[in-house]
């Protein structure tokens, strides 16, 4: 594609892409229209396109610049040594902050790896893949220390990992379900969230002292 006549300004992609996420979040990605975005980043629709050929390709641009900045966080923080239940309690306040930010990214997130498992790999890094290796075996460490402590059976690492995460992003992908089933219209759900947000980590810590 031509580059649009004119000098762009340094910052438009940028300014694109916070456009792009802010319509994102107002009417979900297929319901998105790009001359929305355009205008609320205050460019036409020759540079934006000029930037991202397609609502696909900008919505790519939009998870990897989230995922690039949220992801690594977390992988660090669960290899590092504080103790697991601060863990916890920082994973969930992450995973609920970034997705009570950004609704529609969880939902496009898993459509997308299902159908494009290179989006994934685009994050995950064969040196990120080796960190989370490593953040494994921590958590393993961290684990089978806690179960010598308490005299109980070690939990898996790798079902903690999954237990932690997915009970973090489940409300968020079955929004439409637990909503009908539970009877909650948008600012019950947004009231039920941030309870779960405080009950979640208490519920996780129990299960780790059983």
């Amino acid at each position: 594609m031509v580059k649009p006549s004119g000098q762009p300004e340094p910052d438009a992609r940028t300014r694109i892409l916070d456009a792009a996420d802010a319509v994102f979040v107002r009417h979900g990605i297929d319901g998105a229209r790009m001359q929305e975005i355009a205008n609320q980043a205050g460019v036409n629709k020759a540079l934006l396109h000029y930037y991202f050929r397609s609502k696909a390709d900008l919505a790519r641009a939009v998870w990897l610049r989230i995922a690039s900045s949220f992801a690594p966080g977390v992988l660090q923080l669960l290899a590092s040594d504080i103790p697991l239940e601060d863990k916890i309690d920082r994973v969930v306040e992450a995973y609920y902050g970034t997705l009570t930010k950004h609704p529609y990214l969880l939902v496009y997130v898993i459509s997308e790896a299902t159908r494009h498992p290179k989006l994934v790999e685009e994050i995950y890094t064969p040196e990120r893949k080796l960190a989370a290796r490593g953040m494994i075996a921590t958590l393993r460490r961290q684990l089978e220390e806690k179960a010598r402590v308490d005299n109980t059976a070690a939990i898996s690492a790798e079902q903690f990992l999954v237990t932690l995460l997915g009970s973090c992003l489940f409300p968020f992908v079955a929004r439409p379900m637990l909503t009908t089933v539970l009877g909650l219209g948008p600012d019950e759900f947004s009231k039920f969230i941030d309870k779960r947000k405080r009950d979640l980590p208490l519920f996780l810590k129990r299960a780790l002292r059983q």
